[in-house]
């Protein structure tokens, strides 16, 4: 067996079927480093620009999600990866040039037929604008999930779903109520509402909005 079917082969017990060509041609092309983790808590996939001491692209996803999942969160590093590209450091890691990149990426996958039929409108409907919408991004999640494996499907919702200013508890320790305050790349910056202390939490923590705060 050769480099590159070993490297597809190992693609394809993450990757749907379909998508194990295109990206491994981009991987390639790119010279990235990809990484499979274990799962995080605190995010689902990470890209990391060339640094003096590592000259080289590298992206990372956590190994425990569904084929169309990891494909998801993939795009979602590689629209940073060409963000970087276009504009070096110049830019909002999430801002409105890495939103096009991400829109482009998953127009093109869902048009090669490397997502599911049923969510073909849903992913037009998400990516039909910029800036993208953070209730349509999670539904196509949810939907992903519910088709990928759905025995493990849920109606979790993340701090990143919900706009600054919004009143929740964190699922796991459901005794503190906060409110965001700012965005802080990958985590928000909040402060519990009984004692005034601020605290970093993590956009993907699984969160319950009270009510009265408002969501997206």
């Amino acid at each position: 067996m050769t480099q590159e079917e070993q490297y597809k082969a190992s693609l394809s017990r993450y990757l749907p079927p379909t998508a194990v060509d295109s990206i491994y041609h981009y991987l390639n092309s790119n010279a990235v480093h990809l990484h499979i983790t274990r799962k995080r808590s605190s995010k689902l996939g990470d890209y990391r620009m060339p640094q003096p001491r590592h000259q080289y692209h590298e992206i990372s996803v956590n190994g425990d999600l569904t084929p169309h999942m990891f494909l998801l969160v993939l795009l979602h590093e590689m629209a940073h990866l060409d963000t970087f590209l276009q504009y070096g450091r110049s830019v909002q890691p999430h801002g409105h040039e890495w939103q096009q990149h991400y829109s482009r990426l998953l127009r093109q996958y869902a048009l090669q037929g490397h997502f599911p039929a049923e969510v073909g409108t849903m992913i037009e409907k998400y990516t039909a604008k910029i800036p993208l919408s953070n209730s349509l991004g999670r539904a196509l999640e949810r939907k992903l999930q519910q088709l990928d494996s759905p025995e493990t499907a849920t109606d979790d919702v993340l701090l990143n779903e919900l706009p600054v200013g919004t009143l929740f508890r964190v699922k796991d320790r459901p005794q503190q109520l906060f409110r965001s305050l700012e965005k802080r790349r990958t985590r928000f910056r909040c402060v519990d509402v009984q004692t005034g202390i601020a605290y970093l939490v993590g956009g993907n923590a699984i969160v319950l909005p009270e009510d009265g705060g408002h969501r997206d």
